[in-house]
């Protein structure tokens, strides 16, 4: 993994000049121009489990020569979409999924507006289940099943696919969850993400970085920092019970293990005398009971130092990357962290990214 300055993104783009947004459907580029403006576009994207969503809002002039009704072609629903950000002629995909919802509005004015809300290939994914015999299938299988089926092939581009934990590959059981509630229900469980950010289809362990680490900084477009440390949720211990199917008593453990930052120097002697206890039927060794233990823990502790960026809109700004954050006027304000949440918005003030995620 490389590193991607300010410069180097300053260099590529030509200062920033000339933002621009592209919205590609199966029937062809939306022609943005004369007679049809672009008012709003916002790409909200995350290694949470919701699906990634674009809206984009445009305004056709009612009295252009071509008719306001043209656009219309590129509109059908279920049909699907690209979007590119960038500058000038250089774009770069930031999401890639399906047309969800068409909206069309007249206010009897010059202009009506269309509203198009996009969503990734998790939507799809909402609209199917699959049934079979549990002890049929280990749950690998069944991840890998549903993440490689042809009918959401035509919206991934490329799948990264972690093996689940050894321990942790209980058998499948069918239950009435549709394709992604049964991969969302497994993800959480293992302190996994699932996600599918512009095409390229992630399961993965929580909160382990890929691609390159851009570079923030106030020199090339960095407009607002905020860092959080909160002691919301934490504690200083985890135990997990249960029994096995010898009905032999489990146990597992796991410590906080502090976390990177200002303001978090006392925390670990804070939280030291407490603890939760969960029990959990589910782990059937203790060696299960403690990986466990340890996902529930390495959750907990990776929402307590946590910072938000707003910058000029970056289409290398993508979940699950790391952005090192460079202000020298406080370590509170600069440091490291592993996104989580990325949006882009291009409207009438230009074109911005926020992130926000966990300091790593």
């Amino acid at each position: 993994m490389g590193r991607i300055s300010g410069k180097d993104l300053s260099d590529k783009y030509s200062d920033f000049l000339e933002p621009c947004v592209r919205v590609i459907t199966a029937a062809g580029e939306i022609p943005f121009g004369e007679g049809l403006y672009l008012e709003r576009a916002e790409i909200i994207a995350s290694v949470g489990m919701d699906p990634d969503m674009a809206v984009v809002a445009c305004l056709a002039d009612k009295y252009s020569a071509g008719g306001f009704t043209g656009v219309e072609k590129y509109l059908d629903a279920g049909q699907s979409v690209e979007i590119k950000t960038g500058y000038g002629e250089k774009a770069s995909l930031v999401f890639q999924g399906y047309l969800h919802q068409v909206e069309v509005e007249d206010f009897r004015q010059e202009y009506v507006t269309y509203t198009l809300i996009c969503l990734d290939v998790k939507g799809l994914m909402m609209k199917n289940s699959r049934l079979f015999t549990s002890g049929t299938k280990k749950a690998q299988q069944l991840v890998n099943d549903i993440l490689k089926d042809s009918r959401y092939s035509s919206l991934i581009k490329k799948r990264t696919i972690d093996a689940l934990p050894g321990k942790c590959n209980p058998d499948g059981v069918s239950g009435d969850m549709t394709d992604y509630d049964w991969l969302c229900s497994l993800a959480a469980y293992l302190d996994y993400e699932f996600f599918c950010s512009a095409g390229e289809l992630t399961f993965r362990k929580a909160r382990k970085p890929a691609g390159d680490t851009v570079e923030l900084s106030v020199e090339y477009g960095l407009q607002k920092i905020r860092g959080i440390v909160s002691m919301a949720g934490q504690t200083g211990r985890i135990e997990v019970c249960g029994y096995s199917r010898q009905d032999q008593k489990l146990s597992g453990r796991a410590d906080w293990p502090g976390v990177p930052g200002a303001f978090t120097g006392r925390l670990k002697q804070s939280l030291g005398s407490h603890k939760l206890i969960c029990l959990d039927m589910q782990p059937d060794t203790g060696e299960e009971a403690q990986e466990r233990a340890q996902a529930l823990m390495d959750r907990l502790a990776g929402r307590c130092a946590r910072m938000e960026a707003v910058t000029i809109g970056l289409p290398e700004l993508m979940p699950g990357i790391c952005v090192e954050i460079v202000n020298g006027e406080a370590s509170s304000l600069s440091g490291r962290i592993y996104v989580e949440e990325v949006r882009h918005l291009l409207d009438e003030e230009g074109y911005r990214t926020s992130v926000s995620g966990s300091r790593i």
